[in-house]
């Protein structure tokens, strides 16, 4: 999720809420884990709610709480709000497979077709 330029992304962002466990150091070196979910999901990365400062630049570890797949990612964008928790755009550092498990074909996994078979459907 890095700055795009002229306005074009590299990937198209999609408005889902998935459940992520962030990992991370505070400022002060401290050791931190944060349950929250996304705001948004791209191929390359996410844009979340975090309640824990981070900066641009750090490196972060998410768990898709959903797959407890992991993926280390760097913070690209953090957005400050006095009110609430912050939101934090991030980026994986090797973006490889779907991750998100929400982009199939988009990524080069097999698409799978199925293929239409007479059957009486009553039987079920």
């Amino acid at each position: 999720m890095a700055p795009s330029l002229g306005g074009h992304r590299r990937s198209k962002r999609l408005p889902l809420a998935i459940p992520v466990r962030v990992y991370g150091r505070t400022a002060d070196n401290r050791p931190f884990r944060h349950d929250t979910e996304t705001k948004a999901v791209s191929v390359h990365g996410g844009l979340l709610s975090l309640g824990v400062r981070v900066k641009a630049g750090q490196t972060l570890l998410l768990v898709n709480s959903v797959t407890e797949e992991e993926r280390e990612c760097r913070v690209v964008f953090v957005g400050r709000n006095l009110w609430s928790k912050n939101k934090v755009g991030v980026e994986f550092t090797r973006p490889e497979g779907d991750f998100w498990h929400v982009y199939g074909t988009l990524v080069g996994l097999k698409h799978v077709s199925i293929v239409e078979e007479s059957f009486d459907r009553y039987a079920f």
